[in-house]
């Protein structure tokens, strides 16, 4: 039995749970059997490994812990996990990465061995570092991890010629899409989306309520033309317009309305750059650019974008004028175009989700 994937399992369950924090799952295994498991919680509250500790079946002495993620040696809201385990009884840690939080990396590691603790890295943790991409990513590279998401029909279009987009994809797809909003820091859309759908760009669950955390909801307007009752204002605490000019008359409703903005000019449009560093000056590691055409082309002509997730229905829109996924600059020749490598596709009933990673 692969313990560690099970581990992997419970570190799923707090996504949307536990954010600032790296989401971790724990499992505590005696003569073969689990016999405790826990997942990080929210901010201030437990870890999964003492989670994993608190749900014990048995005493932990001579078992086995295994964690998706490097246990803690520091005192941030919680104490350290390390402490914790190593008066625990238990005599042998299986982990899957090293933490690359520079707080953490490898002192973990180091105090169990310390304590006469058997360490080990499992072999096998390609899983476990597709689940922890953004997080090592934001610390190894010292900004956020930002993938690209789009649902387009079988030819590539992501609207009818009238601008009709709801919907392209069936429920299943459209769950999954709210799981990686979940799962994500940060939502980024254009200003068009927000005319022409007035979408929510909440995270819901499969029975409609929302996940316990919802992204910051960022909205790409140049010249703050956002209609004041549209859905994103609804609740502005978690909402952000960035802009390159606002009316004086704009400007005293967002601060009646305690509306965030910040300006960002360059060329008359948004600095996406600078938006992107402003976002991981606030510890927003993981962000999902959702749209449209136009929003998807410029983080793809800034060469920003980390990870594609590419929707397909089974259905034909056609038309020249009708709006494709990616606008931008585009490719001139076949040497220009971006190849996605490491692919992987899910069926998600008649859709398929086509996930990579542009090649640098």
């Amino acid at each position: 039995m692969n313990f560690l994937n099970l581990a992997l399992d419970q570190a799923k369950l707090a996504v949307g749970l536990c954010f600032p924090n790296p989401a971790v799952g724990a499992l505590i295994v005696k003569n073969n059997v689990v016999i405790g498991s826990g997942f990080t919680q929210q901010p201030g509250e437990n870890h999964a490994e003492i989670m994993a500790l608190e749900n014990l079946s048995e005493s932990s002495n001579n078992a086995t812990l295994y964690v998706t993620l490097e246990p803690c040696s520091h005192t941030g809201k919680t104490p350290p996990c390390v402490e914790k385990i190593i008066s625990s009884g238990i005599t042998r840690v299986v982990y899957g990465i090293e933490d690359p939080n520079p707080k953490v990396s490898g002192r973990g590691l180091r105090k169990l061995r310390d304590a006469n603790i058997t360490v080990e890295k499992s072999k096998n943790t390609s899983l476990i570092k597709t689940f922890y991409e953004a997080y090592i990513h934001s610390h190894k590279q010292q900004k956020p991890f930002i993938s690209a998401k789009f649902a387009a029909s079988l030819d590539g279009k992501i609207a009818t010629s009238s601008g009709e987009s709801k919907w392209i994809t069936n429920e299943l797809s459209r769950n999954k899409a709210h799981a990686i909003r979940a799962a994500s820091d940060v939502i980024i859309v254009g200003i068009n989306t927000i005319i022409k759908d007035n979408p929510l760009l909440t995270a819901r669950k499969e029975d409609g309520n929302e996940y316990e955390h919802q992204p910051l909801r960022v909205i790409l307007d140049s010249n703050c033309n956002i209609p004041i009752e549209s859905n994103v204002m609804n609740n502005p605490t978690n909402t952000l317009i960035a802009y390159n000019q606002i009316s004086e008359d704009k400007n005293k409703l967002f601060e009646q309305k305690g509306i965030n903005s910040i300006k960002l000019p360059k060329e008359n449009k948004v600095d996406i750059n600078e938006l992107i560093s402003f976002l991981y000056s606030k510890s927003k590691y993981q962000i999902l650019v959702e749209g449209g055409s136009e929003t998807l082309g410029s983080f793809f002509n800034l060469h920003l974008v980390n990870k594609v997730y590419a929707f397909i229905a089974p259905i034909l829109i056609g038309g020249q004028n009708t709006p494709s996924a990616i606008g931008g600059f585009g490719a001139n020749t076949m040497s220009d175009i971006i190849n996605l490598e490491n692919t992987n596709l899910e069926n998600y009933d008649s859709n398929l989700l086509l996930t990579g990673y542009p090649r640098r």
